[in-house]
């Protein structure tokens, strides 16, 4: 499973918040050390994240048609009643 930035920032920023609530200088710096190593986390994940690419354009085609057909399904069910006919 990959490490999104999102979830290294999160975990950043609670290091942080623990270092500023923490009164004992040792468990202070320990925060502080995780904060930076979430931190160059998070900078890594981007970098992986940016070089993921773009849906070419058949697999964007696709995904188009999916979502209209999607959305005309719930045109076509407006009355609330989804269509549970197995045939």
């Amino acid at each position: 499973m990959r490490v999104t930035e999102k979830f290294c920032r999160e975990q950043e920023g609670l290091q942080l918040a623990k270092a500023a609530a923490e009164p004992l200088k040792n468990r202070q710096g320990i925060a502080l050390d995780a904060a930076k190593a979430w931190d160059a986390a998070a900078q890594l994940a981007h970098k992986q994240e940016s070089k993921l690419e773009p849906l070419d354009k058949l697999d964007a085609a696709i995904t188009l048609e999916f979502a209209q057909e999607e959305a005309a399904g719930l045109a076509d069910d407006s009355d609330g009643e989804a269509d549970t006919d197995p045939a």
